[in-house]
């Protein structure tokens, strides 16, 4: 796939060693792209760019161009420049959007309402199931979801989204080539199946730490409003908000157990005005008119529970989304440990109950019937 000749003069910019995308969008304020490139064309020219930015502008490493040109040409990613016509309208409207995106899929999927959907690497069951649930919601009723790919809540709410009709957003904090973190490359590849994964950042770039505060901006840039579920205090998520905040866009938040760690920075945000969200209905109460938002959406997976046999109706009733132990399963449906565990084996195949490790066992975060037992 090819690019339009401004894609290519941002192209040719940003394969200016040392000097960042933010210096190079600053300076596009004041001086168009075609004129930018014509001056790094010659020493003159480097010159007098040398001192509008404040740092020595050298030559376009012709090596890095021909890398993104070719992997562009042979259809591996693509870019859209912030002059183009395609380029994100909500992220055009920040105070530092990035001058051009290297995407991989259908950036469509940003043109109706987006959502950003983010929270901890080290979530808890009940914060996947939440994420999966609303994310899921929100792609059945026409609302894309966008998060960051990370592990935890991020990739539940890419997964859930992917369930809907609407798609997923994942914007990654390195190269469009780069898969990150690695265990979720495959998901990276179904995301650019049903929606697509966008970067400010050109092929090959490592995920540097100091990559990420930076993504956050386009994550809540490109949404009407971010949801956080379980986030510390000081995270990425949280600053995703405040990022959503800076850019005038709805916050959301998401109560939690006191206790919990994960709870602190959600809380936060709800002493702070964002608003507190139990359900779907609760983000759409706050949006402005979407069009194209119904409630067509419906999800299926696994059994509903209505054929199941006694003793697994039984075993069902004492599980809960938190792991509870064989032992405790034992006590409370008063039945044997060997009677009880051809019947766990039973559900689990069913995709009705999961098992967490070291004897103990809880509700699949996946089934459906998990509905009418509440969030």
């Amino acid at each position: 796939m090819g690019c339009s000749d401004v894609s290519r003069l941002w192209l040719e910019i940003l394969s200016v060693k040392g000097v960042s995308a933010l210096m190079w969008e600053r300076l596009h304020r004041t001086v168009p792209p075609g004129k930018i490139a014509m001056m790094l064309r010659s020493a003159d020219g480097r010159r007098d760019l040398s001192a509008l930015l404040g740092r020595r502008v050298t030559e376009t490493d012709g090596r890095i161009l021909d890398r993104q040109l070719h992997m562009i040409e042979n259809g591996r990613c693509s870019i859209v420049s912030i002059s183009d016509e395609h380029y994100p309208s909500l992220l055009r409207e920040i105070a530092d959007p990035p001058p051009l995106l290297f995407y991989k899929g259908e950036l469509s999927v940003l043109e109706g309402p987006v959502i950003c959907v983010v929270g901890s690497r080290r979530s808890s069951r009940r914060g996947i199931y939440t994420a999966l649930g609303l994310a899921r919601d929100l792609s059945a009723r026409g609302i894309a979801v966008t998060s960051g790919m990370a592990r935890g809540i991020d990739s539940a709410a890419h997964e859930g989204a992917l369930k809907g009709r609407a798609g997923t957003c994942a914007v990654l904090g390195c190269g469009i080539d780069i898969p990150y973190p690695p265990e979720n490359a495959g998901l990276g590849v179904e995301i650019s199946a049903h929606g697509c994964l966008i970067t400010e950042f050109p092929p090959g770039t490592p995920p540097l730490k100091r990559n990420f505060p930076r993504r956050n901006r386009i994550l809540s840039g490109v949404s009407l409003g971010t949801v956080v579920i379980e986030a510390a205090i000081g995270s990425g998520a949280m600053g995703t908000a405040e990022w959503a905040l800076d850019q005038n866009r709805e916050v959301f938040a998401v109560p939690g157990p006191i206790e919990y760690r994960g709870s602190r920075g959600p809380h936060r945000l709800i002493r702070q005005g964002a608003a507190l969200v139990e359900t779907v209905e609760d983000i759409l109460a706050e949006l402005p008119p979407c069009g194209n938002i119904c409630e067509d959406g419906s999800f299926q997976s696994g059994s509903s529970g209505d054929s199941l046999s006694k003793p697994e109706r039984e075993l069902l009733s004492a599980l809960e989304l938190d792991p509870k132990h064989i032992d405790e399963l034992v006590e409370i449906c008063h039945i044997s440990a060997a009677s009880i565990l051809p019947v766990l084996l039973g559900l689990e195949l069913k995709g009705i109950v999961e098992s967490c490790g070291s004897g103990t066992y809880a509700l699949s975060v996946d089934w459906k019937g998990i509905e009418s037992r509440g969030r």
